[in-house]
């Protein structure tokens, strides 16, 4: 089949492809045949109707699903005879079709880079010690026990420094409602039984130090200055008065570390609560270091290798990373303002973050497919059985789920990546060097 190729950029092709009139000729009969077989003309039942009158009837429809049906076809033809290796869809730039003439039209595709690979084998690494220190057990029982800790309700003192505060308030700023100023941060606004740990540093500017020696029951008038940088821009620079009720005083009291404790935690005695601990500590420690050695491959193989990246797996991936920074960050409560201040640093973070990654990636996978390492069934299986563990839902149903929006693929294609940095980081030259 007739096909031209023309370099755009070296990601870029266009494709220029003639199918002769007689392929053409015999996919157009098959269809007029298959129309033929389901028309509904007056005066004939279906099926009957002579060809030259459904021709007549349905010329355009026909020509129409002859080109959904050669152009896919002859496509992926000319892309296997011309080795080529097309990433995302082609478009189709111009078609030129008359009835018992050759079809002929561009196709404009981005393609994978070509590079040559540097020598992955040998990578010199430094691998630090997966080391828990007695502070490190401490730290993390002294969180346990932090979450563990009860809170006692205080009722014959008043407020202090510490406590934890239940409060219902309301705020209000130039006469107006703080909540209307800055409806996406409802908590700025108003809140009924809000728990807060009063602390200098908690919630807004001076508002804890205003609670100190309250009593329960007790109605305070909070006046708060926002400093010119406040994040939410409708109350930067601006002085609220907030209107709050003390519900409730709370004293938090941490449990003594004793077998007790250790037993509310499904262990028999303190020692063995703190050798679970140092267990789960050293295989972070071990991920951790997994990581990083997984990191210094891809840096070292990224800085002998360049290649240029197809512009719209480019765009693809920017945007894919920007929606995640903007849901992080609105989850966080910044809002749509800020965002919009640091849209040009976001738009370069997220540019730069997706040619790294699809750098990584298609390095990655040409080392893949030079060592033969590839995905196995029960490999993917497994995957998907952890996945709809922590999501909680049956493996087939998640399937189900990732074959609607194409997301196998990205399965797969996490599998092939984790096993390739293995093979790299086993087939490395690894030194060990002490933690700092």
């Amino acid at each position: 089949m007739p096909a031209t190729i023309e370099n755009v950029t070296p990601c870029r092709k266009k494709l220029r492809v003639e199918v002769t009139a007689e392929r053409v000729a015999s996919a157009r009969t098959e269809i007029l045949r298959e129309y033929k077989k389901h028309a509904q003309i007056a005066g004939f039942r279906p099926g009957k109707a002579p060809e030259l009158m459904v021709e007549k009837r349905f010329a355009k429809d026909i020509d129409e699903e002859l080109q959904k049906r050669i152009i896919p076809e002859t496509y992926r033809e000319a892309l296997t005879e011309n080795k080529l290796r097309a990433v995302g869809y082609p478009q189709i730039e111009a078609v030129d079709y008359k009835p018992g003439q050759p079809l002929v039209y561009t196709a404009a595709v981005d393609t994978a880079p070509e590079f040559s690979l540097p020598d992955y084998k040998g990578i010199p690494l430094k691998k630090k010690d997966a080391v828990v220190s007695d502070e490190d057990v401490s730290k993390t029982v002294d969180a346990l026990r932090e979450q563990n800790a009860e809170f006692v309700t205080v009722e014959s003192r008043s407020l202090r420094s510490g406590d934890f505060a239940v409060l219902n308030y309301s705020g209000v700023a130039d006469g107006k409602p703080v909540i209307e100023l800055v409806p996406e941060s409802k908590t700025l606004g108003e809140n009924k039984n809000f728990w807060l740990l009063v602390e200098s540093a908690s919630f807004l500017p001076g508002f804890c130090d205003q609670l100190i020696g309250a009593a329960v029951g007790e109605k305070r008038q909070v006046l708060v200055d926002f400093p010119a940088d406040f994040p939410q821009k409708a109350l930067a620079g601006r002085k609220a008065t907030y209107f709050v009720d003390v519900v409730a005083i709370k004293e938090k009291k941490l449990p003594e570390l004793n077998d007790d404790f250790a037993k509310k935690t499904g262990l028999d005695t303190m020692e063995k609560l703190k050798e679970e601990v140092r267990k789960g500590l050293l295989a972070e420690r071990g991920d951790e270091v997994k990581a990083e050695l997984r990191k210094q491959v891809v840096d070292y193989l990224l800085d002998r290798v360049e290649f240029d990246l197809p512009e719209s797996l480019v765009t693809q991936e920017t945007r894919s990373i920007i929606y995640d920074v903007v849901r992080e960050n609105s989850m966080r409560g910044i809002g749509k303002e800020a965002l919009e201040e640091k849209k040009n640093e976001i738009f370069g973070y997220a540019t730069k973050s997706a040619r790294e990654r699809l750098r990584s990636s298609f390095v990655l996978d040409s080392i893949a497919q030079a060592e033969g390492i590839k995905v196995e069934e029960a490999e993917m299986e497994e995957r998907m059985a952890q996945l709809a563990q922590r999501y909680r839902v049956t493996p087939q149903k998640l399937k189900a789920q990732l074959a609607e929006r194409d997301g196998l693929g990205e399965i797969e294609e996490q599998i092939l990546v984790g096993k390739t940095l293995d093979f790299l980081v086993s087939n490395a030259k690894v030194e060990s060097v002490s933690q700092a």
